[in-house]
């Protein structure tokens, strides 16, 4: 939306309050934040782990799932009907407010979908909503390949779709010349601590890893639900010393940890609810700082990596090759060289947000 903004347009975006300000510019972009629960102290369905984490809290948070439906609408009625289009996320719980707004104003609206909705929609029996409120947007955008395939299954409307990446912003995640030990080879992997991401994996790869190279280390940023299971498998591994959890931490601390690493893994999975990884921003954001990338070959991992070229792509699980692949890599700089730079051209050539802001032009002129 910033790169929107620089084209001369007017962005408005409306968002459930998470503390802080409810009324705000951003880089050019006005933000609105509702409030959907009183009292408002105890406002507890958005923001921290998500909506989808946050409601299993209990009774009371998931009392507030109606009012930000009716909190939602309303805003969006009272505040977004003199827009000329509406860029609808999250179909559930946003979608009706859009569908309203083209309903009593003509505002066509474009939905992006990610792919998690799609598995929600299911186990909630919700499937029927979803199709309906997204086959009425006058575009689709899915985030790759493999969402789009995975929500033409799901009955969404094929010819209606077009697959946009997340981009990333490559003013800010850029090489930097930083301090690196020469006798570490430091491996970093960012992510929320939940299934999907594979953590266990790559941790299982590093005690082989280990076997052979005594001076590599794994730091994991990130916090979660399996942040305890985690830390309890690297101390059954006996690598305390070896692999660490960090907390979230900040743009500027994360570019800096780009910068320090050596090697970015993302091993992510097919968790046992059938989700995976609907791209891997992280990839993206590591390649753009000239870090070699391994990624498993799940989800939209595939639009990004091609193996061998700009990175390398592992069956998920599979810790044996995951941590054959590491190993090539702290053997041998010629490898690393190549992947660094093809896939710091990659970002720049098919990732930056300018380039993805272009997209978003063609799927907002669809039906205006």
């Amino acid at each position: 939306m910033r790169e929107i903004v620089k084209n001369g347009h007017e962005v408005h975006v409306i968002a459930p309050y998470t503390g802080g300000e409810t009324n705000y510019t951003l880089e050019g972009v006005n933000v609105e934040r509702f409030h959907y629960f009183y009292p408002r102290r105890y406002e507890k369905l958005s923001g921290r782990a998500g909506m989808i984490d946050n409601v299993k809290e209990g009774f009371w948070v998931k009392i507030q799932v109606f009012t930000f439906l009716l909190s939602n609408v309303i805003h969006s009625l009272l505040k977004l009907r003199d827009m000329d289009v509406i860029h609808l996320h999250w179909p559930i719980p946003n979608g009706l407010g859009a569908f309203l707004l083209k309903k009593f104003y003509g505002i066509p609206y474009v939905t992006t979908v990610y792919g998690e909705e799609v598995h929600l929609s299911k186990r909630y029996h919700m499937r029927f909503i979803l199709r309906w409120l997204v086959n009425n947007s006058s575009k689709i955008i899915t985030i790759s390949k493999a969402t789009s395939s995975f929500c033409q299954k799901a009955g969404l409307n094929e010819e209606k779709m077009d697959v946009i990446p997340f981009g990333v912003d490559t003013d800010f995640f850029r090489p930097l010349d930083v301090y690196k030990d020469e006798n570490i080879f430091q491996i970093l992997s960012v992510g929320y601590l939940i299934e999907r991401k594979g953590f266990e994996y790559l941790i299982r790869a590093m005690a082989d890893v280990l076997k052979e190279h005594k001076q590599a280390r794994l730091k994991i940023v990130g916090s979660g639900p399996l942040e305890s299971k985690l830390k309890k498998l690297i101390y059954e591994l006996g690598l305390g010393d070896e692999v660490e959890i960090v907390k979230n931490v900040s743009d500027e601390e994360l570019l800096m940890l780009y910068n320090s690493a050596d090697l970015f893994v993302l091993p992510s999975i097919v968790d046992s609810q059938g989700n995976t990884e609907g791209l891997g921003v992280v990839l993206l954001e590591a390649m753009a700082c000239g870090v070699p990338v391994i990624g498993s070959g799940v989800g939209g991992i595939l639009d990004i990596i091609v193996n061998g070229k700009n990175g390398l792509v592992v069956e998920e699980k599979n810790v044996i090759e995951l941590s054959s692949n590491i190993l090539t890599l702290i053997n041998n700089n010629e490898i690393i060289n190549k992947l660094s730079n093809n896939g710091f051209n990659t970002v720049r050539f098919n990732f930056s947000w300018k380039n993805i802001a272009e997209s978003y032009f063609k799927a907002y002129n669809y039906k205006i």
